[in-house]
């Protein structure tokens, strides 16, 4: 994106966008004030340049409408409205609602998004923090733990990205680990007995059969051999 410059030996305050896969310019809202040699940033911001030779400018502008980055739809989050006129002095509501019943909740846990605004003023609007909290089911318990590897000099260390397979009588869930070596979920204790496997390149795996229990969590760690 740019804005303002410098056209046919004239200073404008016209601004334009290009969009690389379709290769075409759109314009932008014009500028407030013309300048040249200035720079821009996501949002979009006009800092700076210059309106005559030598002569800078300290001027920094929001192009309207153009105050947010990047922004996707969450799927728990949903609003009252989309689109409202907020008259000088006055306040509006909107309505938020949270469904935790999605495809994409599918564990216990604070789940965080963020409530993006845009305007057609100069002004930025911040966004506003959402969590939901999803309480585990009275039924259901957690199975947690680290999976650790010897190391060349015989201590351990953990093992980030190794996968840990929770196989059940129904079903069976496949993880990895992060970079503290960690793993954990949550099931109804009715998939009871669980056969985890923990399994790394360049390491024996190793079986072991956990019991969970309601509202508890149970801790299960393993340390892989090399081989």
């Amino acid at each position: 994106m740019t804005s303002s410059g410098v056209s046919q030996n004239s200073i404008t305050n016209q601004g334009f966008a290009f969009d690389p896969a379709a290769g075409e310019w759109t314009a932008l809202p014009n500028a407030n004030t013309g300048t040249y040699r200035g720079g821009g940033s996501i949002g979009f911001f006009k800092v700076g340049g210059a309106n005559a030779p030598h002569t800078p400018s300290t001027k920094v502008e929001l192009l309207p409408g153009y105050d947010q980055g990047g922004t996707a739809d969450v799927s728990w989050l949903s609003e009252s409205t989309q689109q409202l006129t907020v008259q000088p002095g006055k306040s509006s509501t909107v309505t938020l609602a949270l469904d935790a019943s999605v495809p994409e909740v599918t564990q216990p846990g604070d789940f965080s998004a963020q409530l993006a605004f845009s305007s057609d003023t100069p002004y930025s609007v911040p966004k506003i923090p959402v969590t939901l909290h999803v309480a585990e089911p009275s039924t259901w318990g957690k199975i947690t733990g680290t999976v650790l590897g010897v190391t060349t000099a015989g201590g351990t260390a953990p093992i980030a990205g190794a996968t840990v397979q929770i196989d059940t009588w129904a079903t069976s869930y496949t993880l990895t680990t992060g970079t503290d070596g960690g793993y954990a979920l949550w099931l109804d204790v009715r998939n009871n007995p669980l056969t985890v496997i923990a399994a790394k390149d360049g390491f024996q795996p190793t079986v072991a059969t956990v019991t969970i229990k309601k509202k508890t969590t149970v801790t299960k760690n393993f340390t892989l051999k090399r081989k």
